[in-house]
């Protein structure tokens, strides 16, 4: 019903305005989706098991770029791709894997490197580079810590020849899986032939036709700063976006003769591919995903949209530029869902508007347009729309001035808001307009030619910042430039009153600071930007560690926050008597410590939660202690799923499954620290380890290993009689020494 209604309105619009249909045999937005979708699909070797999907067209010149958008329960895969399905960018995340860039400290040769990734990459790019492209990959010595992810940096060659564009690619180094390739020319939008690879002349023939583009003087110029000997010089230069082409023998400057850019066709699909073939490789999700687009409004009826507002005084003059449409949410499988459930079909627009000046008007004069394009401007105005891609309701707007110049203009202290924009605001916002006052007008002094109006709410005689009306106005024509609306309806308002008076908060806000005495350097003529300095003595109201977000008006108390970790790194006052002390306190010098609390509890027994937040510290994280367990106790595994996720990722634990209050034994910390230096793997290997413990009988085989590489780093030690208890839950201070070791090893 509800896509009906959608559908219904989008007719009853079209109609209105007075907007062609699409003209028969133009390929729609959905039916491309279907087509670029399965393309990519064949192009990535994309699986069918994916649960969700969207696809998100980006409209420039006559070019559309798509993001197309996979996602499963721990997965998901984002593609850029151009209107022929050629692959662009390609990004594949694992939730569990989102929040660490991992390394192991311990030194060895890396299984996955240049020579690997070279390798993947190889294989690859056949399948995304187009016809005549490759890429070239400078060398790149290893770093000898194991890695998490590898990037391999290249460039993209046509016919045998590199560009400018660089090419990414990041890999997995667990199992070389490719997760992401990037090319900088995404979303680039490219014309015509790519020209011959053969020069007409060669490039030592090449050289001496820069001549010309050589610029600079001759003056005196260092030879020895710290001597200050100086010679008579030719300081010279060449403007970087100076180039020669290789076969007409044209100098010219890249930026000064910019020219636009569409992108080149290629890939597409044959004509005669069915839409029951192409629907035949896709799923219900990616078919749900296309489905959103059906029915949404071509970049006619949106300007036809905007057009249809007097108020935005869109005349015929603008034309249209590019258009973007983004669903509110990724489609899911229809069978999927929940009896009652609702999804969000809605698709928004976002389309630009350009007008270029072709005389005055607009808020120039004929005399300040005739300097501008004289000197080489071309004024145009870019209106920014968003709409509602089935019914073309304009949400947003705002403008921008290119080429207006930048002279100062007299300003009006308090214009006055036009009768369009006011009207305007009372048919958008009437039922909060009334509740707001005018609490700002003001006018450009430079470049752009508009007034800007704040209208705030108020509430017992005082504004509400947080409910804001705005309003951007053409200075001249008085149509709207731009509108936004801040506004929560659902504040509660503490008391109005009594306040205290200004001098009292005045007061309570500087005990926030303190005088510092200092040497400054003051300006002799503010108004004058070359002007000379002087030293002053002087003192500074310095808050060096903190703000103050304000005084209360009631209370007269200040709100005074601190972004200091120093309040975190409490001194612990319970380590006499431990024979740890040493160890602790050393640690928690280097900041690895228990965040946030005044007690080690050298003796308590270590908890999973307890490890995972003292190692995950080693590694730079400062999370209160406090917080944590608070989050433990809740039960709230996803505020702990990072901390998991991160420890995970460092070895600290063998599995992602939460149990923060568990205790933990001897032997599962030498299982961590190994896992730390990255010797898992060799640990596990049977039959070949022995401990020397006075107990090794009792050391289960899978854990042997562990412990005797533990040992081998110097982690762990027996007891007086030799034994290591592997059973034994270990304590705090155990842990402790056991991390003071393998740092100090």
């Amino acid at each position: 019903m509800k896509k009906l209604l959608c559908l219904c309105l989008a007719v009853v619009l079209l109609l209105g305005l007075g907007v062609p249909a699409v003209a028969e045999g133009v390929e729609g937005k959905d039916e491309q989706l279907r087509r670029v979708t399965l393309q990519v699909k064949t192009t990535l070797d994309i699986g069918d098991d994916y649960t969700s999907f969207n696809g998100d067209p980006y409209d420039r010149g006559e070019t559309t770029w798509w993001y197309l958008s996979w996602y499963k329960d721990e997965e998901g895969l984002n593609v850029t791709c151009d209107s022929a399905g050629k692959v662009y960018s390609m990004n594949r995340y694992f939730y569990d894997e989102s929040y660490s860039y991992s390394y192991t400290p311990s030194l060895h040769f890396p299984a996955f490197g240049y020579t690997q990734a070279l390798a993947a990459a190889k294989k690859f790019l056949p399948t995304v580079l187009g016809p005549g492209e490759d890429a070239v990959f400078a060398p790149r010595q290893d770093s000898l810590q194991e890695r998490s992810r590898y990037n391999l940096y290249g460039t993209l060659t046509l016919n045998g020849v590199e560009t400018e564009i660089g090419l990414s690619l990041n890999f997995r180094t667990s199992d070389g899986l490719l997760l992401s390739f990037y090319r900088d020319d995404s979303e680039q939008l490219i014309s015509g032939p790519v020209p011959s690879a053969s020069p007409a002349f060669s490039a030592k023939e090449a050289l001496p036709k820069f001549s010309e583009a050589v610029t600079g003087s001759l003056e005196w110029a260092y030879t020895d700063y710290e001597k200050h000997e100086v010679r008579l010089t030719y300081q010279l230069g060449l403007d970087y976006g100076v180039m020669l082409d290789a076969q007409t023998g044209e100098l010219f400057d890249r930026w000064n003769n910019f020219r636009g850019y569409s992108n080149a066709a290629g890939g597409a699909m044959p004509e005669e591919a069915a839409a029951a073939d192409m629907e035949k490789g896709l799923t219900a999700v990616e078919l749900a995903g296309a489905e959103k687009l059906e029915g949404v409004l071509d970049g006619e009826a949106l300007l036809a949209a905007a057009r249809a507002e007097s108020a935005f005084g869109i005349t015929e003059d603008y034309v249209l530029g590019s258009v973007n449409y983004r669903a509110a949410e990724a489609a899911v499988d229809p069978a999927t869902l929940e009896e009652g459930q609702e999804t969000d079909d809605s698709v928004t627009a976002s389309f630009t508007l350009v007008k270029t000046l072709t005389g005055p008007g607009d808020g120039l004069t004929k005399e300040e347009y005739d300097e501008l394009t004289e000197s080489g401007y071309t004024p145009t105005i870019y209106k920014y729309f968003t709409a509602d891609a089935n019914t073309g309701e304009i949400r947003g707007l705002s403008t921008s001035y290119y080429g207006f110049g930048w002279k100062e203009r007299e300003a009006e202290e308090e214009p006055a808001i036009s009768g369009i924009a006011l009207g305007f605001l009372e048919a958008q916002y009437g039922d909060w307009l009334p509740l707001c006052e005018l609490t700002s007008a003001s006018q450009s002094r430079w470049s752009s030619p508009q007034n800007y109006f704040t209208y705030t709410r108020m509430e017992a005689g005082y504004p509400c910042p947080m409910n804001t009306i705005s309003v951007t106005t053409n200075l001249e024509t008085g149509f709207v430039d731009a509108f936004s609306c801040d506004w929560d309806e659902e504040l509660s308002f503490g008391p109005a009153g009594p306040v205290v008076g200004e001098d009292a908060a005045r007061e309570s806000f500087l005990k926030c600071y303190e005088a510092a005495l200092r040497y400054v350097l003051v300006p002799q003529d503010p108004e004058n930007w070359e002007t000379a300095y002087s030293w002053r003595l002087v003192y500074l109201a310095d808050i060096s560690d903190g703000w103050v977000k304000g005084v209360d008006a009631v209370t007269g108390e200040a709100n005074y926050l601190s972004w200091s970790e120093e309040e975190l790194s409490l001194p612990y006052t319970d380590l006499e008597g431990s024979y740890a002390k040493k160890e602790i306190e050393t640690l928690a010098g280097y900041g690895v410590r228990f965040y946030g609390v005044e007690e080690f509890l050298p003796r308590a027994e270590v908890t999973e939660l307890d490890m995972l937040l003292l190692m995950l510290s080693a590694r730079g994280t400062r999370m209160d202690y406090s917080e944590a367990l608070g989050y433990a106790e809740a039960g709230d595994e996803e505020a702990l799923r990072w901390i998991y996720s991160e420890g995970y990722a460092q070895g600290f634990i063998a599995s992602k499954e939460q149990a923060p209050f568990r205790s933990v034994t001897r032997t599962e910390l030498c299982r961590c620290f190994v896992g730390l230096s990255g010797l898992s793997e060799a640990a596990a290997l049977p039959g070949i380890f022995r401990t020397g413990f006075a107990d090794e009988d009792s050391i289960p085989e899978a854990d042997l290993g562990y412990v005797a590489i533990a040992k081998g780093l110097g982690v762990v030690q027996g007891d007086s009689d030799g034994a290591f208890r592997p059973e034994d839950t270990a304590t705090r201070q155990e842990l402790a020494v056991m991390l003071y070791r393998y740092l100090s090893r």
